[in-house]
């Protein structure tokens, strides 16, 4: 991604985000990772980064619904929006709300598909413009805000991992462990 980067700038970040948005694979999450570490470097801005990623990402997911909204027959025509897998998203949509658009920007190929998915379910506007900011924000926090900081203060994580490797590594198994068995119990009480 840095070469990319270094080549086209923010141009890459916006067009790739935005076109993400929209419902077409990029690697817009990447792209904005890999801007947070050039900026941590003092190669990006990162308040551009920032900036950048959240409007071209609100503005890609806005599209995104209103190409669904608009043009549902259209899309279903096509075969893009029909079938048992997009009703179930659509009643899943209408019970949570913008809490799929919130799960689903973490979510490799929900996070391109949701807003499209959101305008087809006929979602309010007020609703999705609500839970398109929510998402967007909490999304460029984690991907890119925290990715500065991290790659800001990696020399601390990796000191600390060398002092204390037994506990890390005994912490990560249980916690593996303790979500094999809480998947176990779950499959259990399901069926």
């Amino acid at each position: 991604m840095k070469p990319l980067l270094e080549q086209y700038g923010y141009f890459a970040l916006i067009v790739s985000i935005f076109l993400e948005g929209i419902g077409i694979p990029m690697p817009g999450q990447s792209l904005m990772i890999a801007a947070s570490i050039l900026s941590s470097q003092q190669v990006m801005n990162l308040s551009l980064v920032l900036s950048i990623s959240w409007l071209s990402c609100f503005l890609g997911n806005t599209c995104g619904y209103m190409i669904g909204y608009y043009f549902e027959g259209w899309l279903d025509k096509k075969g893009y929006v029909s079938g048992p897998k997009m009703q179930k998203l659509q009643s899943m949509i209408k019970r949570y709300g913008p809490a799929c658009l919130v799960i689903s920007r973490f979510v490799e190929g929900m996070k391109q598909f949701m807003p499209l998915a959101c305008g087809v379910a006929k979602m309010p506007r007020n609703e999705f413009l609500l839970g398109n900011a929510l998402a967007t924000t909490i999304w460029v926090t984690v991907f890119g805000l925290l990715t500065h900081f991290a790659f800001d203060h990696l020399q601390l994580f990796q000191q600390f991992y060398h002092q204390h490797r037994a506990i890390v590594w005994l912490v990560s198994a249980g916690l593996f462990v303790a979500l094999i068995v809480a998947l176990m119990t779950r499959k259990r009480r399901t069926s």
